[in-house]
């Protein structure tokens, strides 16, 4: 039955906040080979320096990883966070390289000296030798994932508040109570746990000098036994209260049986930011590191056991205090973990009966309280495997041994792991839903060591910090680089050229309209032959743009005016400057890349429809839909429809072998057109162009579109019409110099962080 606590909570209407907290997760690993050795490459240079990096170390050994999420409200972005830091860390390792997928190691070298440790600092290698000494280089091998957890500060405030303020000294005397209670029903009933999330049920030939002494049979988990998994072992620390916690550490200390808190391999750790400050300002949150890798998912632990932990800790608050000699209850907790970790996973286990029962009380618990859906569906999953043995990650590892091991197993899964992760490098996973050049600079300040804080995901807000220093971006490259008026003064084209033009900057002629019937007079009276631009005054990515090559009708022009005026009231009526238009990344007035942008087109192969060879060429997997891959689709819309009836085709009609056949005339890639690198065959005149044009406009970051007829041939200043600036652009698109359809890829979004940072000396090669 639930204690008076948690009556309290009821009677509150708190129960809400039990869905929350924060929550945080480290997860270690092992880079090996493809055939499965321990990878003797050094941790990967892309990851910037191990001194400082906040989510990507390492571990004991040279090619032993630990990635360490944030701490979150919620743990679906937990979850988000580490399989992009999972993606960042295989990303940056050798393509030869894979991380093993399970807690217990790799086949291990027969010498275990020959294992490399970690050494990055002095003090890094002074306690790895420690460890080395201590415990030898192979338990130090074994991995697996600690869970944080903290209580919803709101509900302990009020909960003191409303009605334990006169049993407790003080919010710190309270809170701490609560985590007492949580640490002790956790080691009582780590079994529980044991037996849902238990996944290493043999270890590699080698682990052991006497592999004898390992158990004859596979169990549900080596790594959570006292015998054989990462524990110290007959060393008894004190959870009735938190002072007694403290003492006892510092006496395990004191006798030379820790060197230090953090060699405490216990199930569960208070946690604060020192002994001394725990008994000061009390216990910030728990650490629980009895837990398996979950060689199923990427990330070592998927999103149903992580809120199932969280369940199953509010729950373990909810149970009465531990009665009687605290000591033998936490020996006893022990006892049956112990024999859980060791029974044979092919068969239902020896505490099925008290296995059933917490699931049912869990059952009731979730109904009681009104708990979350995502509580009811964690259950459900873990409810199968108590109602089933054959259900659990042990039965089915166990099933998978081939040989007296799991190498086939592991290899099969580290590689199909690390091809999903990296297959889409345009993506990072857990952020997909978001602008790309948002997720290409996440991916990189993740990689280089900066601290990430989505703080508004739809509107591609981020913080990014490195000790002391925030930069705020949005949309990947919006920074405190440029100033305010930055943003509404290349929107307004007509202010651009005004001032492009002042400064001696061919750009092309035009006029302004808001009226239909002005413009349809001055089409008839002033345009003659000429080929023109009808496009929105203020529009981004080509929106509202026609172009016609030749005089077109006037109901084709009223067409094409009706159609910009529906992202704009105010027309711009441009000529049309003929040849190859260029896209100039500047950052700190420096062009970074330069692409040419081809409009959307299909090429014939004397077979296919055009509609055809449009469906065909959106089959790339580079092209899709709402700006979330490189390039898009093309379409055959009213512009298209339009573009095609001006060169006499119709959709249906089949263009020559070898002939290109144009679906629109502006080249944004955002509507379906090729992207191009090549700013390594562009002449070096037209990036003084480029550059000159952002410094007038007094842009640190912009893109410059420039038409050039001839790429090779020197700019001469004689003939401004070699260079015709059409427009300088905010927040330019960094993913198309990313990733071209054709040539150099250009890391541009690490130039952005470059040029925040200083500080680091971020490479940009």
């Amino acid at each position: 039955m639930p204690n008076q606590l948690f009556e309290n909570i009821k009677q509150l209407r708190l129960t809400p906040l039990l869905n929350q907290g924060a929550f945080g997760v480290e997860k270690e690993g092992q880079r090996v080979t493809g055939l499965g050795a321990l990878s003797q490459q050094p941790h990967p240079s892309e990851l910037g320096s191990r001194t400082f990096h906040p989510y990507i170390a390492t571990d004991f050994a040279e090619m032993q990883t630990e990635l360490v999420t944030d701490t979150f409200e919620q743990t679906v972005d937990v979850q988000q966070q580490l399989l992009a830091l999972e993606q960042v860390l295989q990303s940056s390792m050798a393509d030869s390289e894979y991380i093993w997928p399970l807690s217990m190691p790799p086949l291990l070298p027969d010498d275990e000296l020959t294992i490399p440790i970690s050494e990055y600092t002095p003090a890094v290698k002074a306690y790895r030798d420690y460890l080395t000494k201590r415990y030898g280089r192979r338990l130090q091998m074994v991995s697996g994932i600690h869970y944080n957890f903290s209580l919803s500060s709101t509900l302990i405030v009020r909960l003191f508040d409303e009605y334990y303020h006169d049993h407790y000294v003080s919010l710190k005397d309270f809170s701490d109570a609560l985590y007492i209670q949580i640490a002790q029903n956790y080691v009582r009933y780590h079994y529980v746990l044991t037996y849902l999330f238990g996944a290493s049920p043999i270890a590699e030939p080698g682990f052991l000098e006497d592999m004898t002494k390992l158990p004859e049979h596979p169990v549900r988990s080596l790594r959570s036994s006292e015998l054989f998994g990462y524990s110290n072992k007959q060393l008894l620390i004190h959870f009735d209260s938190v002072a007694a916690y403290v003492e006892s550490m510092r006496q395990a200390i004191a006798n030379g049986d820790l060197i230090s808190e953090r060699e405490f391999y216990g199930t569960v750790r208070l946690r604060s930011h020192s002994l001394d400050q725990m008994l000061e300002t009390g216990v910030d949150y728990l650490e629980f590191r009895g837990f398996d890798i979950n060689p199923y998912t990427a990330t070592g632990i998927d999103q149903q056991q992580l809120d199932f932990l969280h369940l199953f800790f509010m729950y373990l608050l909810s149970l009465p205090k531990l009665s009687g000699d605290l000591a033998t209850q936490i020996q006893t907790g022990r006892q049956l973990n112990d024999t859980v970790a060791l029974e044979n996973p092919l068969q239902p286990s020896q505490l099925q009966t008290q296995l059933k029962t917490v699931m049912a009380d869990l059952a009731q618990f979730i109904t009681d309280y009104h708990l979350d859906e995502r509580f009811k569906q964690a259950w459900t999953v873990m409810n199968e495997r108590v109602q089933d043995h054959r259900q659990t990650l042990s039965y089915r590892l166990t099933q998978a041994i081939e040989e007296d091991s799991l190498k086939a197993f592991a290899l099969k899964q580290a590689k199909r792991f690390k091809c999903e992760l990296t297959e889409t490098l345009y993506q990072l996973q857990g952020y997909t839903d978001m602008e790309l050049s948002t997720q290409m600079l996440m991916f990189d300040a993740f990689q280089k060591g900066l601290h990430v804080a989505v703080l508004d995901r739809d509107e591609q807000f981020i913080e990014l910090t490195y000790q002391h220093h925030h930069e705020l971006v949005k949309n990947g490259n919006i920074t405190s680089l440029d100033r305010l008026i930055s943003g509404p003064l290349v929107d307004n084209k007509v202010v651009t050229k005004i001032l492009l033009a002042s400064h001696g900057m061919r750009v092309p002629a035009g006029a302004e309209y808001t009226a239909l019937e002005t413009a349809v007079a001055d089409y008839q009276a002033a345009f003659g032959q000429r080929a023109i631009v009808i496009k929105p005054k203020h529009s981004n990515m080509g929106a509202g743009i026609t172009t016609f090559l030749t005089r077109p009708s006037e109901a084709d022009f009223i067409a094409a005016f009706k159609l910009a005026q529906t992202y704009d009231q105010q027309i711009l009526v441009e000529e049309f400057i003929a040849g190859s238009e260029y896209r100039f990344l500047v950052m700190n007035h420096k062009v970074q890349a330069v692409l040419e942008r081809i409009p959307a087109n299909v090429v014939g192969d004397g077979r296919s429809t055009i509609a055809q060879l449009v469906a065909k060429k959106n089959d790339n997997p580079l092209r899709g839909e709402a700006h979330l891959t490189p390039l898009q689709n093309i379409h055959l819309g009213e512009r298209e429809l339009l573009m095609l009836k001006q060169q006499g085709y119709r959709p249906e009609d089949v263009p020559l072998r070898g002939s290109q056949v144009f679906l629109l005339q502006n080249s944004n890639v955002s509507n379906g057109g090729d992207s191009v690198d090549v700013t390594d065959e562009m002449d070096q005149s037209y990036f003084a162009i480029a550059e000159q044009a952002a410094e007038i406009l007094n842009l640190n970051i912009t893109g410059i579109d420039i038409i050039v007829p001839n790429l090779y041939q020197p700019y001469d200043p004689e003939h401004p019409e070699m260079a015709v600036v059409l427009e300088a652009n905010y927040n330019p698109a960094m993913l198309m110099h990313l990733f071209p359809m054709m040539g150099q890829a250009r890391r541009v979004s690490m130039t952005v962080l470059q040029l925040l940072f200083p500080e680091l000396a971020i490479e940009t090669d």
